[in-house]
């Protein structure tokens, strides 16, 4: 019996994926015409990256036109930087170790920022007290420190609480007498140097508590308390640690300079800081404790935090990719199909990253983690179609076309939903929210584009064979055959093909066939199905019209 009667049609949707968009994808010129498009972007998106820097400024929460980030942008922007303004302050301190940075969480405890962690053999004694007013002397006249430090008054501008400490001491004992200048006169001119000024180890306990509560000859607004508040490492009985502070003349504590320009700032300190240990380790012998370098403003922990910036966002994408890859290989478990979906995976990564520096962000915490994460989104919508491709059979365009039928519609209404969950995001004041809702409708976005136009345009210019193994190989070959019927009184004789989808099947007695779909009353039934056809040719020699067993 023919049957010309069609079978279960899909979704006009889904039919639509299956011919047209799989249709559109099979076609060659169809293909040359999106490889064009895609590489011309791509090569956009890379250049675009190459000019992604890390954040400059300490990342704001609320928009530009928002009146209260209106004037703290007019604070922080509107106003240069004069020569009198405060350069940022850059410490060298004998007497302390790096910081003991255990239980340290910014998030919930903003103001700890670690434990301090003295040298134990620090000793503020007469020749330490000589090795570092020369330091002093040195940061103030060294031709070499003139493009670093800051100049005041034709000399480097320097905190150095030592020449206080010696002309007070001096005046406490007696050899200032105040008659010919003021005492202030009297230390700036540095005459007393030529003096005895060194305090004895014996004597500063008792110098310090009067030495604290005078008023500095430098800023004659403060106290020696206030304006030492850090270079004097005096705890109430002993001297912990002696810091001396130069004026950086390129980098000030309001403003925070590209990574780059900052990094070589601090890489000349770095060299200052070298070249105080290995004098002859004069300072370091008499103080008995090596030199470190740090500023007090964060500027260089936010340099720091420029590079990571970029390290882990590299690290946590590339991270991502090969998760994906494995996720991909194990749903497959086809090496190519899972390549060419990683290939995928990446170009939506460079995609959206791209498009960041084409919306004018630069990288900060928010940027980074969001890179981090694009692995993870953009990989739901190519895993769907490379499974779907995988478990179909036939050749690739059947596999194509099948792909899209399975998975089309669900790969778009996966797309609609997530992006139209981002677009309230985009009218959120704070601005994360507001970034990430860009970010997710970006991701999600070019995620589709790529999954369905290049990811599947790929498998169909390669046309590379899928083989399947043993019994499921030869199951799947009949896997289209929806008709079913059942054998009775016996087992199944034999198969022969004798034209393509047309087989015979000649059945031995006793056997009983009774077709579940269609009847025929002919001896010998024809059963068929609507494209794709495959004709089932029956022999049934010992069976009579009615399909009782003959004499």
């Amino acid at each position: 019996l023919q049957s010309g009667e069609a079978g279960v049609q899909g979704d006009r949707l889904s039919e639509f994926f299956k011919n047209n968009v799989a249709g559109f994808i099979s076609n060659s010129v169809n293909r040359l015409i999106l490889f064009v498009i895609f590489a011309c972007w791509m090569g956009v998106a890379i250049y675009q990256i190459t000019k992604l820097e890390p954040t400059k400024v300490v990342e704001q929460g609320l928009p530009n036109d928002h009146p209260l980030q209106k004037s703290i942008n007019i604070l922080e922007k509107e106003f240069p930087t004069a020569d009198d303004d405060l350069g940022l302050l850059i410490n060298y301190a004998w007497g302390l170790e790096e910081v003991d940075p255990t239980g340290i969480n910014l998030l919930m405890d903003p103001d700890n920022f670690g434990k301090p962690k003295y040298v134990e053999t620090f000793d503020y004694n007469e020749q330490c007290q000589t090795e570092l007013l020369a330091v002093c002397e040195d940061f103030r006249t060294n031709k070499n420190y003139t493009e670093l430090i800051k100049r005041k008054d034709g000399v480097g501008s320097t905190k150095c609480f030592i020449e206080e400490l010696g002309a007070f001491y001096l005046k406490e004992s007696g050899v200032y007498d105040g008659l010919d200048v003021d005492y202030c006169s009297w230390v700036k001119s540095g005459t007393w140097k030529s003096e005895e000024w060194q305090v004895p180890s014996s004597e500063i306990a008792t110098i310090m508590p009067k030495f604290l509560q005078e008023q500095s000859c430098i800023d004659e607004s403060k106290f020696i308390s206030a304006y030492y508040e850090t270079e004097l490492g005096w705890d109430g009985e002993n001297m912990r640690y002696a810091v001396i502070a130069v004026e950086s003349n390129n980098l000030d504590p309001f403003f925070i300079k590209p990574e780059e320009y900052s990094r070589g700032q601090y890489n000349q300190f770095v060299d200052i800081q070298k070249a105080l240990s290995d004098t002859n380790g004069k300072v370091g012998i008499a103080c008995t404790g090596s030199v470190i370098m740090t500023d007090l403003t964060a500027i260089f922990v936010f340099m720091n935090k420029q590079s990571i910036y970029i390290r882990t966002a590299i690290q946590t994408a590339l991270l991502g990719i090969a998760v994906a890859f494995f996720v991909l290989l194990l749903s497959t478990r086809s090496l190519h199909i899972a390549f060419f979906a990683s290939v995928t995976i990446m170009c939506v990564l460079i995609s959206v990253t791209g498009t960041m520096v084409l919306l004018g962000w630069s990288l900060g915490v928010v940027e980074s983690v969001l890179i981090g994460i694009i692995a993870g989104f953009s990989v739901d919508y190519v895993v769907h179609l490379a499974h779907s491709y995988k478990a179909a059979s036939g050749d690739t365009e059947t596999r194509i076309r099948a792909a899209f039928g399975d998975m089309g519609i669900s790969v778009l209404n996966g797309m609609i939903t997530s992006v139209g969950a981002s677009i309230p995001l985009f009218f959120c004041q704070l601005q994360f929210f507001k970034k990430f809702g860009t970010f997710l409708c970006m991701v999600i976005g070019f995620s589709w584009i790529f999954a369905n136009f290049a990811f599947m345009s790929v498998l169909a210019q390669l046309k590379i064979p899928i083989q399947k193994k043993g019994k499921k190989a030869s199951d799947d070959a009949n896997a289209e055959d929806v008709l079913e019927f059942s054998i009775n009184g016996g087992v199944a004789g034999t198969k022969n093909v004798v034209d393509d989808n047309v087989y015979e099947y000649n059945l031995p007695p006793p056997i009983k066939i009774e077709p579940k779909i269609y009847e025929s009353t002919a001896t010998t039934p024809t059963i068929s199905k609507p494209p794709p056809t495959q004709e089932i040719v029956l022999n049934n020699d010992h069976c009579d019209s009615n399909g009782e067993e003959s004499a």
